[in-house]
């Protein structure tokens, strides 16, 4: 990926799109079907120590759970290459720096991209948790939605992220 692409999508987008490609690669690797008939790829990732800061200071540690990410990757006739993906938490609870009580995590993230035979980029992520306090309301959201375009030659035309949640995800 061009140096002028990794400044030009947004950071979470940017680990979206390299999960995505991984993803991809594990299953071209893996499999002899062509790629427009390839199943999706399940992968579950202990996510025990990230932490979530929020706008009052507070944050929350994974005390246990995984992560369970679903990819998909097609082609079109055109040449063009579709990946999405989706992760969720399973089983994640997680502590508040302010209190000795147990949280969950509730929620998924889903992103997806396309790029065209002529190299034209195209990619969206959205970011949609709850941090559920032991009564079950919301100790906390992440929200946040992301979307880049860009240009063979590296020009970005189109990017925002608009983040209008409590609280940040964990950077990796």
């Amino acid at each position: 990926m061009s140096t002028a692409l990794r400044r030009a999508i947004p950071s979470r987008l940017l680990v979206a799109l390299a999960a995505g490609l991984l993803g991809l690669l594990g299953i071209l690797s893996l499999t002899a079907q062509s790629a427009s008939a390839s199943p999706g790829q399940v992968v579950k990732v202990p996510v025990t120590g990230a932490v979530f800061t929020c706008n009052d200071g507070t944050t929350f540690t994974v005390t246990s759970g995984d992560a369970v990410a679903v990819f998909h990757e097609s082609t079109d006739p055109q040449g063009g290459v579709h990946v999405t993906g989706t992760i969720a938490p399973s089983n994640v609870k997680l502590s508040r720096s302010s209190d000795n009580l147990t949280y969950r995590l509730a929620g998924a993230s889903w992103f997806g991209g396309n790029t065209t035979a002529g190299g034209t980029q195209v990619f969206s992520d959205t970011e949609h948790f709850r941090l559920l306090a032991p009564s079950g309301g919301a100790a906390g959201t992440v929200t946040i939605v992301s979307h880049a375009t860009v240009l063979p030659d590296g020009t970005v035309v189109i990017e925002f992220e608009r983040n209008t949640g409590t609280c940040t995800p964990p950077e990796d």
